[in-house]
């Protein structure tokens, strides 16, 4: 496992270093809007993402793992129906930065954004048909739902932290409980963020080196969305 986390570190930090990313404290008002804005529709699929992955799932102790995720997502601690989901708490984050609410409602898909939203859902669909299907979906889910998205979050954090603060009901929890805090290597059930409650099954499912090379190619290919996404805000040459 240790030679996987390696490969998954590397292309950690080479999309950490997107330019995009590295250059968030650097965007205009009007720049940043424009990335949460898309972003947003990022995370209005996670739970489309995710229930497709759980239909196509065999692995019943990963279909239990990803159900227990999607519902954290519609948290109801109290009456039903008086706690807002975790999207709600993302356009609350969105228009205490600042966005206008009209903005916001008159936001829609770039084409850019559409295109990265169809190859995902495509990914998973390909996924479930593969001879190691549930090694690429759990993989899928980890990675393209969870780890890069702590990673893209950190990284916005740095210009959007200094307004937001502890008053983040969004951006920071999501940034923490995603992310990678174990290496796959060192997997534990005690470990408390989705990342490696997944990644815990995940090691358990990978046990052929045919296995092992379905997990980097199908990382590399979700590193590939997530950068064509952030391509789009990158100055026209």
């Amino acid at each position: 496992m240790r030679e996987l986390d390696e490969f998954e570190d590397g292309l950690i930090e080479r999309f950490r270093n997107h330019p995009a990313l590295r250059g968030v404290t650097d965007l205009s008002g009007e720049e940043l809007q424009a990335v949460l804005l898309q972003r947003r529709f990022l995370s209005l699929a996670f739970t489309m993402a995710y229930d497709l992955a759980i239909d196509l799932l065999t692995d019943e102790q990963s279909k239990r793992i990803a159900r227990v995720i999607v519902r954290e997502e519609y948290p109801d601690n109290t009456s039903p129906g008086s706690t807002p989901s975790h999207r709600e708490d993302l356009m609350t984050d969105i228009l205490a930065l600042g966005v206008p609410r009209e903005v916001l409602v008159r936001s829609r898909k770039s084409l850019a954004t559409a295109a990265c939203l169809d190859t995902t859902m495509e990914l998973i669909s390909s996924a479930g048909d593969s001879k190691h299907a549930d090694v690429e979906l759990l993989t899928i889910l980890r990675f393209w739902g969870e780890v890069l998205v702590s990673v893209e979050y950190g990284e916005l954090w740095r210009r959007i932290g200094p307004v937001l603060g502890d008053k983040s009901v969004f951006y920071y929890p999501h940034h923490v409980h995603d992310a990678k805090s174990r290496p796959l290597a060192a997997a534990s059930p005690l470990s408390l963020t989705h990342s490696d409650q997944l990644g815990l099954r995940l090691v358990q499912l990978i046990d052929s080196s045919e296995a092992r090379e379905r997990f980097r190619e199908t990382e590399e290919a979700v590193v590939a969305v997530k950068t064509a996404f952030y391509d789009q805000f990158l100055p026209a040459s």
